[in-house]
């Protein structure tokens, strides 16, 4: 079900969206390298497929640092890995960070070639594959890709464009490097794509680069098998739990079985036998060891495999143990001209304090449209297979302009969700969260709950509320695109009741449980100095004392809707008549600053 039309004022306006990522959390962690004052000139043929886990080009091929190097933002790669280009630099931030600000955006150039044993009858070819939007925000039209290609003369000459448009698939390009003026010993080229400046818009896609002579426009012979898509997790629905929960109920936590896809490049038929390895990563302890029938791959075809899921027989050092099983699939007996980096492909089962459904990388940000007068309400449903306490929950949330620093917001844990006739059975509700980025735990943001709550086995939902009319925009959370769950256990609130998600992804919400840990905030507010109410708990009048002159108040409660407010005459409100419970007041002074305080109405 769904509330997607199309008037603001009216509730049935409400609906979910998604946007461009503001910034690239995985970047913004990673340190780029320091360049090289003067590298080693390359040589025939020069190869990349970026098969390796970045985030930065590899250093030995590439001069720059601006395009990343990833495994999740490209639809059906030709083998695992691809450089992606768009509106983020290197450091994963707005090159420019200003709204509608246009132009040359990420370069991937390649180091100095050497070409000077070659001649413009040496048939050199530069082939590549190329992607616009694959996971992630189409480029228009004006977004363009450029090749360019460096002279004797030092002079970049554009060679290649593409215009920007929706999704397609990766379609080889071939550009010759025949011009005497390019047969020289410090030849080099470079990708180069027009975006918005200020976030992941416009994404392009780069795979398998090569550069040889003796070629023709139509040499797209590779002569590699590769491994493709990131392979399946063992878990399921999960992508990472606590290994307690787990273990006493293994069989139904566990994914029936695990996929993964190979390449054959070749223009003939190629023999493969895959492997399969897993073990407990912080302990080094074999868990599973597996090898497949061989099997002949026709000439540019696919092989899927399903691979069974297998036991873990595998004994935590404690109850709260983190546990990773780090999961490897290798190809065997390849020719020995075949790549070696994209016949090995891993992914890890994380076994720790929490519940997520997110492979722990966002594509998009995912956010809420809210009626008038409602709050946006957010709920992810998981499921506790053993008794546990639940201490917090931890989230991704996408950056925005204007920031969402120090906004707002409530963590809510139900037992149930209301479904027209029933009203929200809430277990607690925690007010005055604010929002913090945090880049050293891969973009998370952990909270901690007051008090640990004790929660018995069964099915809990947990998420935020960000009151409606509250003098602030709509938070976003990451989007992870390649694990859809949101249909099945994420559901949304705003207009009043609630919605299974329509959106294609994983949410970045993670409910924690079990052991404590250091988090990255708390619910702790602490009233500005200069102003002061009281008393609180208040049963009649609540009186305001200052140090700066304040021009109106407001006052709403938990749900954001507001109740009294006006211009401010002092010494105090009179709130006799009204409800007992918990409300905010604000009190914004005549040079515009807020100031927020908890109020509880006897």
């Amino acid at each position: 079900m769904s509330c997607l039309l199309s008037l603001w004022a009216d509730k049935t306006y409400a609906q979910e969206m998604v946007a461009p990522l503001s910034y690239n959390p995985v970047l913004s962690a990673a340190v780029p390298s320091t360049p090289v004052a003067k590298k080693k000139r390359a040589s025939l043929p020069f190869i990349d497929d970026f098969s390796y886990e970045g985030p930065y080009p590899d250093p030995s091929l590439w001069v720059d640092q601006q395009a990343f190097i990833n495994n999740t933002f490209s639809g059906n790669p030709v083998t695992r890995g691809v450089a992606t280009l768009d509106g983020l630099n290197q450091y994963g931030r707005p090159y420019l960070p200003y709204q509608y600000s246009v132009g040359l955006a990420d370069s991937l150039t390649s180091v100095p070639i050497d070409l000077s044993a070659y001649s413009s009858l040496s048939n050199i070819y530069l082939s590549f594959y190329v992607q616009p939007q694959g996971l992630s925000f189409a480029p228009e039209n004006g977004d363009s890709l450029f090749l360019y290609f460096r002279n004797s003369n030092n002079q970049w000459i554009r060679m290649w464009e593409q215009r920007g448009t929706p999704y397609q698939p990766f379609a080889f390009k071939s550009v010759p490097v025949l011009d005497p003026q390019f047969i020289h010993d410090s030849f080099q080229f470079r990708f180069n794509n027009i975006a918005s400046l200020n976030l992941n818009d416009d994404v392009w896609n780069i795979d398998y680069v090569k550069l040889d002579a003796n070629r023709n426009p139509a040499d797209s012979l590779l002569n590699d098998v590769a491994f493709t898509l990131n392979p399946g997790s063992i878990l399921k629905p999960y992508t990472a739990m606590p290994y307690r929960h787990f273990t006493v109920n293994q069989n139904n936590e566990k994914s029936a079985f695990q996929f993964s896809e190979i390449v054959n490049l070749y223009n003939n038929g190629q023999p493969v036998t895959e492997g399969h390895e897993a073990k407990e990563l912080l302990s080094s302890t074999p868990i599973s060891n597996m090898l497949f029938p061989s099997a002949t791959i026709g000439a540019k075809s696919k092989l899927q495999q399903y691979i069974p899921s297998y036991p873990i027989n595998y004994t935590a050092p404690g109850p709260q143990s983190k546990i990773v099983i780090r999961n490897t699939y290798y190809i065997q007996n390849l020719n020995p001209t075949d790549r070696k980096s994209n016949d090995t492909i891993k992914r890890d089962a994380i076994f720790d304090n929490y519940f997520a459904y997110d492979d722990g990388t966002a594509e998009k940000s995912y956010f809420l449209l809210p009626a008038f007068n409602y709050p946006s309400k957010t709920a992810l449903q998981f499921h506790m297979n053993v008794a546990d306490t639940i201490r917090g929950l931890s989230i991704h949330f996408g950056a925005q302009a204007p920031t969402a620093a120090g906004k707002y917001f409530s963590i809510v844990l139900y037992k149930q969700l209301g479904d027209g006739t029933l009203l929200d059975s809430v277990i607690l509700q925690e007010d005055l969260f604010q929002v913090l980025y945090d880049s050293a735990v891969s973009g998370f943001t952990t909270y901690a709950l007051a008090a640990p709550v004790a929660l018995d086995t069964g099915k809990y939902y947990m998420g935020i509320t960000q009151p409606a009319n509250f003098g602030s925009d709509s938070l976003y959370y990451g989007l992870d695109v390649n694990d859809t769950t949101n249909s099945q256990f994420f559901y949304y609130n705003v207009d009043g009741a609630w919605y299974a998600s329509t959106i294609t992804g994983s949410i970045m919400m993670r409910p924690m449980v079990g052991q404590s840990f250091v988090p990255s905030a708390i619910s702790e507010w602490s009233p500005a100095t200069a102003m002061q109410v009281y008393p609180n708990p208040v049963t009649d009048k609540l009186y305001i004392q200052s140090e700066v002159r304040l021009s109106h108040y407001n006052l709403y409660n938990l749900q954001g809707s507001r109740i009294l407010g006006g211009i401010f005459t002092g010494p105090s409100i009179d709130l006799k008549t009204l409800p007992s419970g918990i409300y905010f007041l604000q009190c914004v002074d005549t040079g515009g600053n807020a100031f927020i305080h908890k109020i509880q109405k006897n």
